[in-house]
């Protein structure tokens, strides 16, 4: 689009004219001329550039204060305007108008690249809301990329040549990846596109069996457009939402596909060591019933964002003559039809077990529920989704937009659309509270999003629990702890009481730190950061960056954090192996 009906400059001049005065002022290391290209609440992202850490500074006088101590003269160069489809410099269809623009740099040491979406002040000049900065190669370290498939001109075989590169990795990784998951796996293939020698272990005995042992009317949540793996896009036929056991078999080919070393049957044994002299560990492995020992430099713990199950101590739980499991061994509802279930919890997969429940036959289904849930119908989170990844886009390229809008900005953005989500909303709100629920539609009225990546709880992306609560299928007890259990019931705090024949705590987890607890000592976790939550910039706190403890690291959140931070990872882990970075 070359005119906005307002303006008689096109995207290309208002881009062009923000970088060049952009990339002079930090060439010569004017930080309050560099400052001034943002709005007074305007946002820069760096990832690397500045620091070999990821931060976000909000307004001009937080961004001067932080080039100012990080900013050096002629480090930054070769600035250019992006001319990539879905990257060159375009009118947004928003109201007020905007523009958007990809562009790339150099540094002495690296390649750059950046996201800068503008909005006009209150003059009329056209300045940055969010920039974007990020290093995305190192220069002679590049991503490898496809290679040709014909090995020493036709006279080896791949069979031959994958054995031998995977021997290599095994008996000298230079990274061990804990899990095997989509987490693991995304940075697994990551490092191998980077050369750095990694070694998956994962404790089960396939890939993708941390999906294929959870029910079978599982299916994700989010569209396949926002949950697809690294490098590799579903096909054009694939569903929607992926099932259970789809994603499951997909992970498995991924791995074959990618190239990965993977042990299954795998884990480490307590206590790894590290040597501050040598920066290597000493780690026993335990694999399919051997001990392996094995010296890496780094440690990824990618087992997931949460730890171990939470199940709350109630009096007398061994009285109570049913089945009690948490959600994370409920294999379906077809052993629990005729029986009288409650389902302790009220977030995402309380609600989905309450739903399976229903339909597999249960004689009852009760959710109890302490305080207060978002919940959120599943196509109005999809839209919203399918508008930041939508298909006709490359994913990697929708990753580096949505990168480029801080989490805390696209709280603002949706809770300025409060209004407009509660209307949607306000039929099955109402359904809810009149069936004893307590509801919410998020901090601010914005829905469930910054709780996503702020708590990782306290929302449901309805898919059909909501109907059946409103229905009377799924009854409500609200406001009420559980306290004890009778052979047969369960007692809460207020002294009231429900018949069960089986009992599913759908009540989280442990933090993943504590949990590590077990395998790395108490003394190495203290060490490490708080992980997940943001932190007072707005980023991720604890994963993807330095963890307080060197060769030691956190990867954590969904399909799009590992499929976007692993680069980050994975230079940071190259830069310290080349001397560029110190811990």
């Amino acid at each position: 689009m070359s005119e906005s009906g307002l303006d008689s400059l096109s995207a290309q001049d208002i881009a062009q004219v923000w970088l060049t005065g952009f990339s002079r002022s930090l060439s010569i290391g004017d930080c309050q001329a560099a400052a001034s290209a943002f709005l007074e609440d305007g946002w820069l992202r760096d990832i690397l550039v500045f620091t070999w850490n990821n931060r976000s500074l909000f307004g001009t006088s937080n961004i001067v204060a932080y080039l100012e101590g990080t900013l050096k003269k002629d480090t930054l160069s070769d600035f250019k305007l992006n001319d990539e489809p879905h990257l060159a410099p375009i009118y947004s269809q928003s109201s007020p108008k905007a523009v958007s623009s990809g562009f790339t740099f150099r540094t002495p040491i690296a390649l750059g690249q950046g996201f800068v979406n503008f909005s006009q002040d209150e003059t009329g000049t056209w300045k940055a809301l969010t920039a974007l900065m990020m290093i995305k190669d190192l220069i002679g370290h590049e991503e490898s990329g496809p290679e040709e498939g014909v090995y020493e001109g036709h006279t080896r075989s791949w069979v031959d040549v994958n054995e031998e590169r995977r021997k290599a990795v095994e008996d000298n990784p230079h990274v061990l990846i804990l899990g095997g998951g989509q987490t693991g796996l995304n940075v697994a293939a990551r490092f191998h596109q980077m050369k750095i020698p990694s070694i998956v272990l994962e404790r089960e005995d396939r890939i993708g069996d941390n999906w294929r042992n959870r029910y079978p009317t599982l299916s994700l949540h989010t569209p396949k457009n926002h949950h697809s793996m690294l490098y590799e896009p579903y096909p054009a036929t694939w569903p929607i939402f992926t099932p259970r056991d789809k994603l499951a078999n997909w992970l498995e080919q991924y791995a074959d596909s990618q190239d990965l070393v993977i042990w299954t049957r795998s884990t480490i044994l307590p206590t790894p060591k590290y040597d501050y002299a040598s920066k290597l560990w000493t780690v026993t492995v335990l694999r399919d019933g051997k001990q392996i020992h094995l010296h890496p430099a780094h440690i990824v713990i990618a087992s997931g964002t949460l730890g171990h199950p939470r199940i709350p101590t109630l009096v007398d739980m061994t009285t109570f003559e049913g089945d009690i499991i948490h959600a994370t061994k409920y294999s379906g509802g077809k052993k629990f039809a005729g029986n009288r279930v409650v389902v302790v919890g009220a977030g995402n997969t309380a609600a989905d077990i309450c739903q399976d429940l229903v339909h597999c036959g249960a004689a009852e289904v009760t959710m109890v529920q302490r305080s207060s849930t978002c919940v959120v119908p599943r196509p109005v989170s999809t839209t919203k989704l399918d508008r930041m990844w939508p298909l006709e886009v490359p994913t990697n390229i929708s990753d580096l937009k949505f990168a480029s809008l801080p989490l805390p900005l696209i709280h603002k953005l949706s809770a300025s659309r409060a209004v407009q989500i509660a209307e949607i909303t306000k039929d099955m709100q109402e359904g809810l509270k009149k069936a004893g629920m307590q509801v919410n539609l998020g901090p601010n009225g914005a829905g469930n999003f910054i709780l996503v990546f702020g708590r990782f709880g306290g929302y449901w992306l309805d898919v059909g629990a909501a109907e059946l609560i409103i229905s009377g299928k799924i009854k409500i007890k609200q406001g009420v702890e559980a306290e004890r259990l009778t052979t047969s019931s369960m007692i809460f705090n207020d002294g009231s009481s429900l018949k069960a024949d089986a009992i599913i705590f759908a009540t989280g987890y442990h933090s993943i730190r504590d949990t590590m607890k077990e395998t790395f000592g108490e003394e190495t976790i203290e060490l490490t950061t708080p992980v997940w939550g943001l932190d007072d910039e707005g980023e991720i706190k604890g994963s993807y960056r330095p963890s307080g403890h060197p060769g030691l690291w956190y990867a954590t959140g969904d399909f799009f954090s590992s499929r976007f931070s692993s680069k980050q990872l994975a230079l940071e882990i190259k830069a310290i192996e080349l001397g560029f970075m110190n811990l």
